[in-house]
Protein backbone atom coordinates (compact mmCIF):
# COMPACT_ATOMS: atom_id res chain seq x y z
CA UNK A 1 0.00 0.00 0.00
CA UNK A 2 1.45 3.24 -0.91
CA UNK A 3 0.98 6.82 0.13
CA UNK A 4 -1.44 9.21 -2.29
CA UNK A 5 -1.09 12.69 -1.71
CA UNK A 6 -4.14 13.76 -3.70
CA UNK A 7 -3.63 16.61 -6.19
CA UNK A 8 -6.33 15.72 -8.81
CA UNK A 9 -10.20 15.63 -8.56
CA UNK A 10 -10.20 12.30 -8.66
CA UNK A 11 -9.20 9.74 -6.15
CA UNK A 12 -8.96 6.09 -8.37
CA UNK A 13 -9.56 2.68 -7.47
CA UNK A 14 -6.92 1.09 -5.60
CA UNK A 15 -5.94 0.23 -1.82
CA UNK A 16 -3.92 3.38 -0.54
CA UNK A 17 -2.20 3.87 2.77
CA UNK A 18 -2.70 7.34 3.30
CA UNK A 19 -4.95 9.96 1.28
CA UNK A 20 -4.94 13.28 1.83
CA UNK A 21 -7.45 15.43 0.14
CA UNK A 22 -6.78 19.44 0.19
CA UNK A 23 -8.50 20.50 -2.33
CA UNK A 24 -12.05 19.87 -3.55
CA UNK A 25 -12.18 15.53 -4.81
CA UNK A 26 -14.49 12.68 -5.80
CA UNK A 27 -13.76 9.44 -4.44
CA UNK A 28 -14.08 6.88 -7.23
CA UNK A 29 -16.09 3.43 -6.11
CA UNK A 30 -13.93 1.24 -4.98
CA UNK A 31 -10.64 2.25 -3.55
CA UNK A 32 -10.33 1.22 0.27
CA UNK A 33 -7.42 2.79 2.56
CA UNK A 34 -5.61 2.83 5.81
CA UNK A 35 -6.04 6.99 6.40
CA UNK A 36 -7.64 9.38 4.84
CA UNK A 37 -7.32 12.98 5.81
CA UNK A 38 -9.89 16.01 4.56
CA UNK A 39 -8.89 19.37 5.05
CA UNK A 40 -11.25 20.38 1.91
CA UNK A 41 -14.51 18.98 0.28
CA UNK A 42 -15.11 15.32 -0.26
CA UNK A 43 -17.83 13.69 -2.07
CA UNK A 44 -18.37 10.06 -2.39
CA UNK A 45 -20.63 7.53 -3.48
CA UNK A 46 -19.47 5.13 -0.85
CA UNK A 47 -16.31 5.29 1.43
CA UNK A 48 -14.55 2.61 2.87
CA UNK A 49 -11.91 2.17 5.06
CA UNK A 50 -10.34 2.18 8.44
CA UNK A 51 -9.31 6.33 9.47
CA UNK A 52 -11.60 8.60 8.69
CA UNK A 53 -9.92 12.31 9.68
CA UNK A 54 -11.43 15.40 9.01
CA UNK A 55 -9.71 18.77 9.84
CA UNK A 56 -12.53 21.39 9.17
CA UNK A 57 -13.31 19.82 6.35
CA UNK A 58 -16.38 18.55 4.59
CA UNK A 59 -17.81 15.09 3.42
CA UNK A 60 -20.30 14.43 1.22
CA UNK A 61 -21.40 10.84 1.00
CA UNK A 62 -24.55 9.69 -0.99
CA UNK A 63 -24.61 5.83 0.25
CA UNK A 64 -22.67 4.39 3.47
CA UNK A 65 -19.59 5.41 5.20
CA UNK A 66 -17.76 2.06 6.78
CA UNK A 67 -14.82 2.60 8.33
CA UNK A 68 -13.31 1.81 12.16
CA UNK A 69 -13.32 5.17 13.31
CA UNK A 70 -13.97 8.90 12.36
CA UNK A 71 -12.40 11.88 14.02
CA UNK A 72 -11.94 15.14 13.55
CA UNK A 73 -14.30 19.01 12.69
CA UNK A 74 -16.38 20.36 10.23
CA UNK A 75 -19.09 18.81 8.24
CA UNK A 76 -20.66 15.54 7.32
CA UNK A 77 -23.22 14.59 5.39
CA UNK A 78 -24.44 11.19 4.68
CA UNK A 79 -27.51 9.98 2.30
CA UNK A 80 -26.99 5.84 3.63
CA UNK A 81 -25.35 4.51 6.74
CA UNK A 82 -22.58 5.08 8.83
CA UNK A 83 -20.85 1.44 10.33
CA UNK A 84 -17.53 2.38 12.47
CA UNK A 85 -16.15 1.48 15.71
CA UNK A 86 -15.59 4.65 17.29
CA UNK A 87 -16.75 8.27 16.48
CA UNK A 88 -15.10 11.54 17.90
CA UNK A 89 -16.13 14.89 16.35
CA UNK A 90 -16.96 18.17 16.25
CA UNK A 91 -19.08 19.85 14.05
CA UNK A 92 -22.03 18.94 12.24
CA UNK A 93 -23.02 15.83 11.36
CA UNK A 94 -26.29 14.37 9.50
CA UNK A 95 -27.02 10.97 8.11
CA UNK A 96 -30.15 9.80 6.51
CA UNK A 97 -29.71 6.67 7.52
CA UNK A 98 -28.15 4.76 10.79
CA UNK A 99 -25.24 5.19 12.89
CA UNK A 100 -24.25 1.97 14.11
CA UNK A 101 -21.69 2.36 16.32
CA UNK A 102 -19.59 -0.49 18.20
CA UNK A 103 -17.99 1.33 20.34
CA UNK A 104 -18.82 4.98 21.99
CA UNK A 105 -19.98 7.89 19.88
CA UNK A 106 -18.69 11.20 20.71
CA UNK A 107 -20.14 15.04 19.38
CA UNK A 108 -19.46 18.23 19.64
CA UNK A 109 -22.06 20.24 17.97
CA UNK A 110 -25.23 18.81 15.94
CA UNK A 111 -25.94 15.10 15.40
CA UNK A 112 -29.05 14.29 13.05
CA UNK A 113 -29.73 10.62 12.13
CA UNK A 114 -32.50 8.18 12.19
CA UNK A 115 -31.15 5.29 14.51
CA UNK A 116 -28.01 5.48 17.07
CA UNK A 117 -26.52 2.67 18.50
CA UNK A 118 -23.44 2.61 20.49
CA UNK A 119 -21.93 1.41 23.82
CA UNK A 120 -21.84 5.56 25.20
CA UNK A 121 -23.62 7.94 23.38
CA UNK A 122 -22.49 11.38 24.17
CA UNK A 123 -23.84 14.26 22.74
CA UNK A 124 -22.83 17.85 23.75
CA UNK A 125 -25.01 20.19 21.37
CA UNK A 126 -28.54 19.57 19.87
CA UNK A 127 -29.11 15.87 18.91
CA UNK A 128 -32.29 15.15 16.55
CA UNK A 129 -33.16 11.45 15.80
CA UNK A 130 -35.62 8.75 15.82
CA UNK A 131 -34.60 6.68 18.27
CA UNK A 132 -31.18 5.80 20.50
CA UNK A 133 -30.22 2.33 21.38
CA UNK A 134 -27.17 2.14 24.18
CA UNK A 135 -25.63 1.26 27.22
CA UNK A 136 -25.15 5.08 28.19
CA UNK A 137 -26.51 7.87 26.98
CA UNK A 138 -25.72 11.59 27.90
CA UNK A 139 -27.27 15.35 26.09
CA UNK A 140 -25.75 18.73 27.00
CA UNK A 141 -26.30 21.91 25.97
CA UNK A 142 -23.59 22.63 23.74
CA UNK A 143 -21.48 25.73 26.52
CA UNK A 144 -18.43 26.77 24.19
CA UNK A 145 -18.20 30.07 22.08
CA UNK A 146 -15.35 27.76 20.30
CA UNK A 147 -17.92 26.43 18.14
CA UNK A 148 -18.72 29.81 16.76
CA UNK A 149 -15.44 28.92 14.20
CA UNK A 150 -17.57 26.41 12.70
CA UNK A 151 -20.72 28.21 11.67
CA UNK A 152 -22.71 26.56 13.36
CA UNK A 153 -26.17 27.79 14.94
CA UNK A 154 -29.75 26.52 15.24
CA UNK A 155 -29.14 24.96 19.02
CA UNK A 156 -31.91 26.73 20.97
CA UNK A 157 -34.38 24.67 19.62
CA UNK A 158 -32.83 21.33 22.22
CA UNK A 159 -32.57 17.83 21.14
CA UNK A 160 -35.52 15.55 20.24
CA UNK A 161 -35.25 12.20 19.86
CA UNK A 162 -38.59 9.76 19.96
CA UNK A 163 -37.93 6.48 21.35
CA UNK A 164 -34.59 6.21 24.14
CA UNK A 165 -33.33 2.33 25.52
CA UNK A 166 -30.21 2.47 27.33
CA UNK A 167 -29.19 1.72 30.73
CA UNK A 168 -28.37 4.85 31.81
CA UNK A 169 -29.53 8.49 30.86
CA UNK A 170 -28.49 11.91 31.63
CA UNK A 171 -29.93 14.56 29.70
CA UNK A 172 -31.01 18.22 29.00
CA UNK A 173 -33.06 20.24 27.14
CA UNK A 174 -34.42 16.82 25.54
CA UNK A 175 -37.88 16.14 24.54
CA UNK A 176 -38.52 12.08 23.89
CA UNK A 177 -41.92 9.98 23.58
CA UNK A 178 -40.76 6.81 25.43
CA UNK A 179 -37.50 6.36 27.74
CA UNK A 180 -36.14 3.21 28.79
CA UNK A 181 -33.45 2.67 31.23
CA UNK A 182 -32.43 1.47 34.46
CA UNK A 183 -31.85 5.10 35.76
CA UNK A 184 -32.51 8.57 34.17
CA UNK A 185 -31.47 12.33 35.23
CA UNK A 186 -33.65 14.80 33.35
CA UNK A 187 -32.29 18.65 33.90
CA UNK A 188 -32.74 22.13 32.27
CA UNK A 189 -36.61 21.85 30.15
CA UNK A 190 -36.59 17.71 29.71
CA UNK A 191 -40.11 16.57 28.78
CA UNK A 192 -40.27 13.00 28.55
CA UNK A 193 -44.28 11.75 27.34
CA UNK A 194 -43.63 8.07 28.99
CA UNK A 195 -40.61 6.61 30.86
CA UNK A 196 -39.76 3.19 32.09
CA UNK A 197 -37.48 3.09 35.35
CA UNK A 198 -35.91 -0.01 37.14
CA UNK A 199 -34.17 1.73 39.66
CA UNK A 200 -34.07 5.41 39.87
CA UNK A 201 -35.80 8.32 38.26
CA UNK A 202 -34.43 12.24 38.73
CA UNK A 203 -36.26 14.98 37.86
CA UNK A 204 -35.19 18.65 38.18
CA UNK A 205 -38.38 21.88 38.42
CA UNK A 206 -38.24 22.43 34.82
CA UNK A 207 -38.73 19.06 33.57
CA UNK A 208 -41.31 16.33 33.57
CA UNK A 209 -42.60 12.98 32.79
CA UNK A 210 -46.25 12.81 32.11
CA UNK A 211 -46.30 8.93 32.52
CA UNK A 212 -44.02 6.83 34.78
CA UNK A 213 -43.67 3.15 35.01
CA UNK A 214 -42.08 1.03 36.89
CA UNK A 215 -41.46 0.50 40.93
CA UNK A 216 -38.21 3.01 40.46
CA UNK A 217 -36.95 5.78 43.18
CA UNK A 218 -38.37 9.19 42.43
CA UNK A 219 -35.39 11.58 42.87
CA UNK A 220 -35.63 15.56 42.93
CA UNK A 221 -33.03 16.86 41.48
CA UNK A 222 -31.24 20.48 41.68
CA UNK A 223 -32.00 23.16 38.82
CA UNK A 224 -28.55 24.08 37.17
Amino acid sequence: MGKHTQNCTLIGKGVYGTIGVDQRSRLADGPHFHTMIVTSTLEASVIEGDKLVIKSGIVRCDGDIRVSSISGSGDIEVGGDIICDEITFTGKLRCNGDIVCSGNLSVNGSLGTRHISGQTVRLNGVLKGHDVNSRALEVHPLRSTMFSRFDMDGYEDGSTVRHITAVTVEANHLQCRTLTADSAMLRNGSAVESATCATALGIDRTSSVLLVNGDCQRIHLKTA
